[in-house]
């Protein structure tokens, strides 16, 4: 599923001829068992001593609203994994940091970020899905 009410721009420029696509890239769930209908999310930690790795987590769509509405996203750097509303994408499909003004007005996700008691504390699936991602709530 992709959720259409974010959209953002993508521009790649192929190595071997220069030729530059611009894609309309959504984030998508997931197709697999333990992921089925969860975004990825992903974020570049760096601990001491060691080089920079990319963690990544799957999330529902009111948790990706949650994190949205608690600035979550923003706050530790987390980028989500995007493709093209045709699902064809010539490299592996790329993560974007993804701003609120990407989030298309009074759609579903909006709504559902607008929606969101930012005073209770994150639920505990939330909460251990970020652990994996070095992100304490």
């Amino acid at each position: 599923m992709l959720l259409t009410d974010i959209a953002v721009e993508h521009t790649l420029v192929s190595k071997k001829n220069g030729v530059r696509q611009t894609y309309l890239l959504h984030p998508f769930t997931n197709t697999q068992r333990d992921t089925l209908g969860k975004f990825e999310i992903v974020r570049d930690i760096r601990d001491p001593g060691c080089k920079e790795v990319k963690r990544s987590t799957f999330v529902s769509f009111q948790q990706l609203a949650e994190l949205y509405a608690k600035g979550v996203i923003d706050e530790f750097g987390f980028s989500v994994r995007m493709c093209p509303a045709d699902g064809k994408y010539p490299t592996a499909n790329p993560v974007k940091k993804i701003l609120p003004t990407s989030i298309r007005p009074s759609s579903p996700f909006d709504l559902a970020v607008h929606a969101v008691d930012v005073s209770k504390p994150a639920n505990r699936e939330l909460r251990t899905a970020l652990l994996r991602t070095n992100v304490k709530l």
